[in-house]
C-alpha cells in the first residue's frame, strides 16, 4: 500500500519532476514490497490484471472552491491470471476496484500525478500485481514495487511512470536501484519474464519469519510486527556489540582466562542465535578449565566464537585467547 504524498510548490523542485504530461511525485509504502521475500512475507495474491476504467474521486471542498489541488482516482482491474497465492489467503475476485494516483488540476486544466520509480495503473494496460486484503475488507496492491508492468506478456514492457517503456529501458531504471548486499528487487529479477516465471520466484521464496507466525493478521499489521522485531533485534545487536567492542584488535585491551571467560559468558545471553550463544558459552568454559595458550589456541570453538562475533559486529578479534596469563600462574 503506498502513500502518495502531496505535492506544493516548495516541494516540486527537491521532491518531484514536472513533465508536460505527468507530475511524479514522492511515495511512502507503508508496507515493503520491492523483493520477492517482500511479496510472500505480505502479499496474499498475486495476478495479472487488466485496468479496465478510472473514476475520479471528488476533491474536498476547499480545494474545489480554491480552483486548483488533487483529484484522486480509482481504477478498475480485471483479473486475467492467477500467478500466485499464500496458503489460506482470501479469495481474489475476479474484478475489483483500486485507489490509485490522480491528477493535479488547476481550473478546469489537469495533469496526471504518479510516483518516482513505479507504474500508475492506467488503462489498458496490463501488470502483475501482488495485492493484499486490508482489515477493511478492500483489495489494494502492496506498494510502488508490488506492481510491474506487463504488456504483452512480458514483465517490463508497459505502462511506468506515465509512460510506455521498453523492457530494455525498464531493466535499466531497475538496475540503478540494485544495493550491493541486498536482495535483488523482483521487478529486476523478473524483467522480460513471463508471469509463470515469476511464480518459480515466489514459490521459491521464504517469507519473514514474524510475517509467517502472524498470517491471520492483515498486510499492514503484519509489517508493523516485521518492524518492531527488527528494531528489536537491531538493538539487542547494538547491546551485544557494545559489550564485544573491548575485544577488538584495535582497542588494546588486556584480559586474564577468567575475565575473557566472563565476558563470554555474558555475550552468550546478549544474543537470540542459539547457535551462536552455544558456541560462545563452549568457550568460555573452556578457558575456565585451565590451560595455556597452546591448549586453546587449537580449539576449533575458540575460532568459531571469533568468527561470530567478528560476523555480527564487523570488528576483528584476531585469536581471542587471553593476553594477561597472571591468574595462571
Amino acid at each position: 500500500m503506498a502513500v502518495l504524498v502531496p505535492l506544493t510548490d516548495d516541494m516540486r523542485d527537491s521532491r518531484a519532476s514536472q513533465r508536460t504530461d505527468v507530475i511524479l511525485g514522492s511515495s511512502k509504502d507503508a508496507i515493503p514490497s520491492g523483493t520477492a521475500t517482500d511479496w510472500v512475507s505480505y502479499g496474499d495474491q498475486v495476478a495479472v490484471i487488466r485496468v479496465a476504467a478510472e473514476h475520479p474521486i471528488a476533491a474536498d471542498s476547499e480545494e474545489t472552491t480554491a480552483g486548483e489541488g488533487y483529484l484522486s482516482r480509482t481504477v478498475d482491474l480485471q483479473v486475467k491470471e492467477r500467478v500466485w497465492s499464500r496458503s489460506g489467503a482470501p479469495a481474489l475476485p475476479d474484478q475489483l476496484s483500486v485507489i490509485a494516483d490522480g491528477w493535479s488540476f488547476d481550473g478546469d486544466s489537469k495533469i496526471r500525478v504518479g510516483s518516482h520509480e513505479a507504474s500508475r495503473l492506467e488503462v489498458g494496460h496490463d501488470y502483475v500485481v501482488a495485492l493484499a486484503r486490508y482489515s477493511d475488507g478492500e483489495w489494494s496492491p502492496l506498494g510502488t514495487g508490488g506492481i510491474l508492468p506487463y504488456d504483452d506478456s512480458q514483465v517490463g514492457q508497459g505502462e511506468f511512470q506515465g509512460r510506455t517503456v521498453t523492457a530494455t529501458a525498464y531493466r535499466s531504471t531497475m538496475q540503478e536501484r540494485l544495493i550491493a548486499g541486498d536482495e535483488e528487487p523482483l521487478a529486476y529479477r523478473a524483467v522480460g519474464k513471463k508471469a509463470a516465471d515469476l511464480k518459480a520466484f515466489l514459490t521459491s521464496a521464504t517469507p519473514d519469519a514474524t510475517a509467517a507466525k502472524n498470517f491471520h493478521l492483515n498486510a499492514v499489521a503484519r509489517a508493523r510486527l516485521v518492524a518492531g522485531a527488527a528494531a528489536a533485534a537491531a538493538a539487542a545487536s547494538d547491546t551485544f556489540c557494545r559489550m564485544a567492542a573491548p575485544l577488538a584488535t584495535e582497542a588494546g585491551s588486556t584480559y586474564t582466562p577468567g575475565e575473557l571467560s566472563d565476558i563470554l559468558a555474558d555475550l552468550s545471553g546478549m544474543t537470540d542465535k542459539q547457535a551462536d550463544a552455544a558456541v560462545l558459552r563452549a568457550y568460555a568454559a573452556q578457558l575456565n578449565t585451565g590451560g595455556d595458550s597452546s591448549t586453546w589456541t587449537n580449539l576449533a570453538v575458540r575460532m568459531s566464537a571469533a568468527a561470530r562475533i567478528e560476523r555480527e559486529c564487523s570488528i576483528e578479534v584476531g585469536d581471542l585467547l587471553p593476553n594477561d596469563m597472571d591468574d595462571t600462574e
